[in-house]
């Protein structure tokens, strides 16, 4: 134990424990060790736990106060898991979001690196030569003797092994560990992550000509090891060369080959099968994004990019080149996406490019990968990072750039938990690392379009596609004119898929809903199925012959008559991506159809082979939802037909019509991307709409500019700052009673706040639209800010007041800052 009273000590955030970081002493032993960034195994009441360091801080406490403080028990780590400016970057996180450190840190980490230590025990010499002296004359348990014998038998004995034992082994272990003839240390399992190794054919040197000419057998053997640089898996040579086991064997004995056994560093297997593509020639509007961006690229400070560029303006290619130059100067460039399935594309775009210097990291890869993703990132040796939102938290060194790909996407925010924008993390991150940032969509968050407006970021713009293809033709359908037949598919768009069938092209058809049918109703009593866990409709998927709740997937067969009245029949209502299907395969018996949404794709795999169907024409026609409308790139592709663009229009959220908006321009941009040009077919129940009519026009940046003034007016973000404070609980009168006593607080802290001259804004509380979700009611509340530091500290004084006041003990308050949804 440290006896100086003014040594350092160890701030420690334990891996599922307490919220809050804990001191503890530094051992003698480990005085003047950098510990920060390491892993530490540390006392916690009457277990051990794992914990990071997360800083050293000088106390001048006196030596009855530190005595109180434990020691840390054992290193971990060698070094540093985590680089300064990762560490630094979750410390920002758990203060901006409300968050607790130690849960933020968890978020970084794979989750074998959380794993708890097991102790392992091993007899000491002489406790070894004890033991086989034989019997001492004192009696023992069953417990102990087979301690004993497992003792001799083994080198270590898990502890794990010996719960398995017959009562009296852990009094017996103690008894030997006090003479002396037992020692322990641990076992961590997360210091020996999962390999893979292979078998490898080493060419050492070339059979004679002679003999090579005499058997085409050996030599397709040795052009095979040629070719391949003098060393090829086995596995490879058996599959290329006949008779391969038989040659291996003959020829290692002769000395021309050596057999080697070789780690081997498991990839995402999950590319997309694109055609090579070397760089091109850039358009001039893409040289001059280049040349906007990439002085900063060579000579690295902070300055964030909105790279707004139409669908097909070529913004993929400008990233690889920009990610090149990174590479190029020796820095390691951090490339974000929004959903796997366009991880799939860049991943093919970018291992084309940057081969096994990149690394892939996304929670659909096999923990294996995972494993070797790790390390490669980790170790130094990649040099692209490709991920979705979690990878924002790489612990990479040596940043050079960040890129933000369909910046506006709502999948870059966490619902649960630590509910970050891995987007604003990532600025926060460029900052702190003093390197550009790139935000690029073709249709930008309104919070980044103001901010490039403003000038608080530069904005960067490409209004033209490459080869100056033509934009689509946009044509609206009036849905409030058909009926019966023609209320999923309309004349205008069946016509319109006909013609690009018989041209031999591709359609694209989005619905941003899943299943058969959107609910079951009563003709009798008009009640409507509903999931018994969540307050909202059970959805009627044909292919489970039964109906779904697409939050808490509970699930049921659809009753033969109504569960409330007994005596209506219950009838389908409303459609999905399944009913389309259906509609497709009647129209066009014979035409190859694809369906993407959640329901049909299962896995990453069975993704990544269903778009590269698609991409070779084995399918001429993808039903999908949000999943098929940003990022692909399918040159064959002239008509996007859209069943129905309200689905989004009326969600009661102030951001509905910018999320409606994205979502028809961005699914309207997959069309005529090739040689032929592309035509939209929009169905819609709201032709006269401004967001409708903005996407028929394809003018995002004037439904901006429409868009912002009324957020100005309404002073909503990005003119304010907003948090959401969700109350959620079990039962419904205790969570309604502590939302109310949660807004009397935050009435009472404004009005407090205010008369300092810090003008704030309280809404709520009121039932949260999904007011009962996974068997927990919820309530939201509302605050808002004109400052960011207002926010701040208006939210800590209310979470400071909710801690002393009572109600809330059967409740849960979580922060929701920036929130990007309201249900």
């Amino acid at each position: 134990m440290s006896s100086f009273p003014h040594a350092p000590l160890a701030l420690c955030a334990v891996f599922r424990g307490p919220s809050t970081c804990l001191h503890y002493r530094i051992p003698e032993g480990l005085a003047g060790t950098d510990l920060v960034g390491r892993r530490v195994l540390v006392p916690l009441g009457y277990r051990e736990a794992v914990a990071l360091v997360v800083a050293l801080e000088e106390s001048g406490l006196e030596e009855s106060i530190r005595g109180t403080l434990k020691d840390i028990r054992a290193v971990v780590d060698e070094e540093a898991l985590l680089p300064p400016d990762v560490l630094a970057l979750c410390r920002w996180m758990s203060a901006y979001y409300f968050h607790p450190l130690p849960s933020v840190l968890e978020a970084v980490f794979p989750s074998n690196l959380l794993a708890h230590p097991h102790r392992r025990y091993r007899l000491t010499a002489e406790g070894r030569t004890a033991l086989l002296q034989g019997p001492r004359g004192e009696p023992k348990t069953v417990g102990a003797r087979d301690v004993e014998s497992a003792l001799l038998g083994r080198d270590a004995l898990d502890v794990k092994d010996l719960e398995t034992f017959p009562k009296g082994w852990k009094a017996h272990i103690k008894r030997l560990e006090s003479l002396g003839w037992v020692t322990w240390d641990y076992a961590w399992p997360s210091l020996e992550p999962s390999t893979k190794r292979e078998k490898v054919v080493v060419l050492r040197e070339e059979p004679p000509e002679k003999r090579l000419s005499a058997s085409p057998h050996l030599r397709r053997f040795v052009t095979v090891l040629r070719d391949s640089g003098g060393t090829c898996p086995l596995s490879d040579l058996r599959r290329q060369v006949s008779q391969a086991s038989y040659w291996v064997r003959k020829l290692a004995a002769e000395g021309f080959i050596a057999l080697e056994e070789r780690e081997v560093l498991r990839e995402s297997p999950m590319a997309q099968a694109l055609e090579p593509s070397p760089p091109f020639e850039l358009t001039p509007e893409q040289k001059a994004a280049m040349e906007a961006i990439e002085g900063v690229v060579v000579s690295p400070s902070f300055k964030p990019f909105v790279l707004y560029g139409v669908t097909g303006s070529g913004k993929t290619e400008i990233y690889l080149q920009l990610v090149e130059k990174t590479v190029a100067l020796g820095r390691t460039a951090l490339v974000l996406v929004p959903e796997i399935a366009l991880s799939t594309q860049l991943e093919g775009l970018f291992r084309a490019r940057f081969g096994e210097t990149l690394t892939v990291w996304h929670s659909a890869l096999a923990s294996g990968v995972r494993d070797d993703q790790w390390r490669k990132m980790t170790s130094g040796r990649t040099a692209v990072i490709l991920g979705v939102r979690s990878a924002v938290l790489s612990p990479v060194k040596n940043l050079g750039l960040i890129i933000v790909d369909e910046e506006h996407d709502s999948s870059y925010k966490q619902e649960e938990r630590l509910r970050y924008h891995a987007r604003d993390v990532a600025v926060m991150r460029a900052r702190m690392t003093n390197i550009p940032v790139i935000l690029g969509s073709a249709t930008p968050s309104l919070q980044s379009f103001h901010h490039g407006r403003t000038g608080r970021y530069t904005l960067v713009t490409l209004f033209k596609r490459v080869e100056d293809r033509p934009l689509p033709h946009i044509h609206i359908v009036d849905m409030r004119r058909h009926r019966g037949p023609f209320r999923v598919i309309s004349p205008e768009l069946h016509k319109a898929l006909e013609e690009t069938l018989e041209s031999d092209g591709q359609a694209m058809l989005f619905l941003n809903r899943r299943g058969f049918a959107s609910f079951f109703l009563c003709r009798a009593c008009g009640a409507v199925l509903q999931c018994p866990h969540c307050a909202v409709s059970l959805t009627y998927h044909q292919s489970l012959q039964g109906v779904l709740c697409h939050y808490c997937g509970h699930e049921e067969p659809v009753p033969g008559a109504c569960p409330l009245c007994a005596k209506g029949v219950m009838i389908p209502f409303g459609f999905g991506t399944e009913r389309v299907e259906e509609e497709l395969r009647q129209k066009f018996p014979q035409v190859k159809t694809l369906r993407v949404d959640r329901d049909a794709m299962t896995c990453p795999a069975k993704l990544v082979r269903s778009l590269d169907a698609f991409r070779s024409r084995k399918a001429h026609v993808m039903v999908g939802t949000q999943m098929i409308t940003k990022g692909h790139d399918f040159p064959h592709v002239t008509l996007v037909g859209v069943i129905n663009a309200d689905t989004s229009l009326q969600i009661s959220d102030f951001r509905s019509g910018e999320t409606t908006a994205q979502l028809l321009m961005q699914v309207a941009g997959r069309a005529g991307r090739g040689e032929k040009p592309g035509r939209v077919v929009i169905q819609t129940y709201n032709p006269h709409h401004y967001v409708i009519q903005a996407a028929a026009t394809l003018d995002y940046g004037h439904f901006c500019e429409h868009e912002l003034a009324t957020r100005r007016t309404l002073q909503y973000p990005p003119f304010t700052r907003m948090a959401r404070l969700l109350v959620t609980g079990p039962q419904q009168t205790p969570t309604a009673h502590a939302a109310a006593e949660l807004g009397r607080i935050a009435r009472e802290t404004k009005a407090v706040l205010e008369s300092q001259g810090m003008p704030l804004a309280v809404l709520g509380p009121a039932p949260a639209p999904l007011q009962k979700l996974k068997k927990r009611f919820r309530y939201n509340l509302y605050v808002k800010a004109w400052r960011a530091e207002d926010l701040q500290a208006f939210v800590e004084k209310i979470l400071q007041g909710v801690s002393k006041a009572g109600g809330f003990e059967a409740v849960h308050v979580a922060v929701d800052r920036d929130p990007v949804s309201s249900l």
